[in-house]
């Protein structure tokens, strides 16, 4: 079952409540368009599990999260996607590699905040395209760090200067 409309209609923040009260799981996709008319429109994938947000990308190729660790922490892409394929598929990409210790926790949590508080916030400030939310999709655990956050609390850790430290992260959980 998906739900669908426009972000004119409905926010952002109104979405993001009715799928934590409703603790919903699934994917949320988002089709902006870029304000540069040369320039392609712009799609984000949202997932959440039981109302808690616990990925984000804007591709579905399940290597989101694997450019962001190679980038991050200055590993070669192709080093990463190899341990990557050697973690259980039924496991979060950044919980394996912590367990492994290629990962320590705060670099997992420096990714999380990268991966989705980050994304999010900027993703507030939308106020024009197209939603849709699919219910009970899978979750791609190449893209989940394996910590989750009340969505809700996105806002309001939106609205407040972002914190420099990864320790103030607004309970976040998984770790």
């Amino acid at each position: 079952m998906s739900t669908k409309g426009f972000l004119s209609d409905c926010s952002l923040e109104e979405i993001f409540l009715l799928i934590e009260k409703g603790h919903k799981t699934g994917v949320l996709r988002l089709h902006v368009s870029s304000p540069y008319p040369e320039a392609l429109p712009l799609t984000y994938y949202i997932w959440v599990y039981q109302g808690r947000i616990v990925a984000v990308a804007n591709r579905l190729d399940q290597q989101g999260l694997v450019s962001l660790i190679a980038q991050d922490q200055g590993i070669k892409n192709r080093l990463v996607t190899e341990l990557a394929q050697s973690c259980p598929i039924n496991q979060p990409l950044g919980l394996c590699l912590k367990k492994r210790l290629i990962l320590e926790a705060e670099q997992v949590k420096h990714l999380f905040k990268v991966q989705v508080l980050q994304q999010v916030c900027a993703l507030f400030q939308i106020k024009q395209g197209q939603f849709e939310f699919y219910q009970n999709v899978a979750i791609p655990t190449r893209e989940m760090t394996g910590l989750s956050v009340p969505l809700i609390a996105l806002n309001q850790y939106c609205l407040l200067e972002a914190p420099s430290n990864s320790e103030e992260l607004p309970l976040v959980t998984g770790l």
